[in-house]
């Protein structure tokens, strides 16, 4: 499985919508639509700056992640948002020996 940090605003529609809610919509649709992709929302915080909210997401793999974002983008509540990949420690540490080995730096 493969994590990912998933950065997004709301479109105003979005915002209006969860005035007077005592969770935000995200929280409940947002890991019950990645469940459909088998995957699974660990955490969302609300954030100051470019992107309203923050949420690290789990899924099995690139193709599920983007298929996810696609279903919520296609919402209408969204308006802008930014996807980056997580690597473990382990996994980048594996990804610099490689390219160290391809480069003949060793």
């Amino acid at each position: 499985m493969a994590l990912f940090l998933w950065q997004f605003a709301f479109t105003p529609r979005a915002w209006e919508r969860q005035m007077g809610q005592h969770i935000s919509p995200f929280e409940h649709l947002g890991d019950k639509v990645a469940g459909q992709y088998g995957g699974k929302v660990h955490q969302c915080w609300y954030a100051f700056g470019e992107y309203d909210i923050t949420a690290v997401v789990e899924m099995p793999d690139n193709e599920s992640m983007a298929a996810y974002v696609l279903a919520l983008n296609s919402s209408g509540y969204l308006a802008a948002g930014k996807t980056t990949v997580l690597m473990s420690m382990e996994e980048g540490e594996s990804a610099l020996n490689r390219a160290g080995k391809a480069m003949d730096l060793r």
